[in-house]
């Protein structure tokens, strides 16, 4: 007997009174959570459960009782199926308040910090269209190939060639592979028994050049048709420059492999952000929302608060995005990423920009930094790390270093309030925290955080 109270399959009514992390209203049954998708906040349900843990169960919506006002008819018509916009539903202004919502719950709960001054939510003017890059995977439904993006929690592809938040050549430019898949009768990848050919499409737009990049990730060497294939590509489609194959023969989920070879064009696309040019190779991590990326970039400025004498730590810096961005602003700039190729590109994106106070060195950020604190004594630090946030040895690290200043970007409130717990007991303070909307229509939310040293 269990001791829930609900059980898969029981339909219920419940309110709706908070939005969790990963975009999931949150109800409750005699004091039981459950988790709703696609719902809002202020509304009453009628859901079925389809899920019951020890702490908490999980209900899809049959029918909504009590709509709010801050619920709208999604854009997408396959916005209910596909898992990659979770929060479409919701007017954009509310999306904004309920992720400021979720930092400061973050914060809160995980951090363990009060009383933290979480600014409104810096929004898009025009909240779709904004993705600057695409890995769709390619399947084969009633016989020929599509694309699209993956149904929430599986990997069933949802056929679809419009995506509202991708920029519109990307759409356009994957839309017309796929008509060439299937003119050429390329087989399709099947990961069930690891055979066919096309695996994903990768697609890459330089929002500010108009310059595209495709990737076509093969489970072989050999294209069929290939040379054909590429020259409809480029004569069709005007803003493509950059055709690459990248190789994956493994039996697994990664879409790209370690090979990636040139197919035709340039071996990397340009893009901007302000007045800093960046070469972007089909490897290369580089913000998805080119537009917001500026005004990430300009709170991190703010934050830091540079007069050109302070010398610069970028953690975790990548093809050197935020270094280049800063250097003007900066006495040095010092950047350590662990892949050889974005450090490669860093050099090669400071030379492009005729910048030369800033270095770049390929490492783990905490083997590195040990070895810098003789010889480069950071007033500030700026980190960006992966979703996961940062090693405590790094954290330890940037203890070490005794700098004045630490201004922290993430893109996941959790991980991001872990370490803000940790930092806040080794002597510094969190002074402000400025979410940036990075990914509307999701419930994803990046934020800059200006940590100072404490005076206690």
């Amino acid at each position: 007997m269990s001791n829930q109270p609900v059980n898969k399959g029981d339909i219920e009514v419940i309110d709706l009174d908070n939005i969790a992390y990963g975009g999931d209203a949150v109800g409750r049954k005699n004091n039981f959570t459950i988790f709703v998708p696609q719902g809002i906040p202020g509304e009453k349900v009628k859901i079925k459960i389809t899920e019951v843990k020890k702490s908490y169960g999980r209900g899809e919506i049959i029918s909504v009782i009590e709509e709010t006002e801050e619920r709208i008819i999604p854009t997408c018509e396959v916005s209910e199926q596909c898992g990659g916009c979770q929060i479409d539903h919701i007017d954009y202004q509310a999306q904004l308040k309920y992720k400021r919502q979720m930092v400061e719950d973050a914060l809160e709960h995980i951090g363990k910090l009060e009383g933290v001054d979480v600014n409104p939510v810096l929004g898009m003017e025009h909240p779709y269209s904004y993705r600057n890059k695409a890995q769709f995977p390619v399947d084969i439904i009633d016989e020929e190939a599509v694309i699209g993006f993956y149904a929430a929690g599986s990997h069933d592809v949802i056929a679809h060639q419009d995506c509202q938040i991708q920029h519109p050549v990307i759409n356009r430019t994957a839309s017309r592979v796929v008509e060439l898949i299937n003119e050429y009768d390329l087989s399709v990848y099947n990961e069930e028994i690891h055979q066919g050919l096309i695996r994903h499409l990768v697609v890459r737009i330089g929002v500010c050049t108009n310059q595209a990049q495709l990737i076509l990730v093969t489970n072989g060497q050999e294209i069929p048709y290939q040379e054909e294939i590429i020259e409809t590509l480029m004569s069709e489609i005007p803003e493509l420059i950059s055709i690459h194959q990248n190789i994956n023969t493994a039996d697994t989920n990664v879409v790209l492999g370690e090979k990636t070879k040139e197919l035709a064009g340039e071996d990397y696309i340009i893009d901007y952000i302000g007045n800093i040019k960046y070469q972007i190779s089909p490897l290369s991590f580089f913000q998805i929302n080119t537009l917001q990326t500026k005004v990430l970039y300009d709170q991190v400025l703010e934050y830091a608060e540079l007069t050109g004498e302070e010398k610069v730590l970028d953690a975790y810096c990548g093809l050197g995005s935020i270094s280049l961005y800063v250097a003007g602003d900066s006495k040095k700039v010092y950047g350590i990423e662990v892949v050889d190729e974005a450090i490669d590109l860093a050099r090669k994106n400071a030379e492009l920009n005729e910048i030369e106070n800033c270095s770049f060195e390929v490492g783990k950020v905490r083997d590195v930094l040990p070895q810098l604190k003789e010889n480069f004594q950071p007033e500030v630090v700026i980190v960006d790390p992966p979703r996961k946030g940062c090693h405590e040895e790094v954290l330890e690290s940037f203890i070490e270093l005794k700098a004045e200043k630490i201004i922290y970007v993430s893109c996941k409130p959790t991980s991001l309030a872990r370490d803000l717990k940790y930092l806040t007991s080794q002597g510094y303070a969190v002074e402000e925290v400025q979410p940036v909307d990075m990914f509307p229509q999701t419930y994803h939310i990046e934020n800059v955080v200006k940590i100072v040293k404490s005076d206690k």
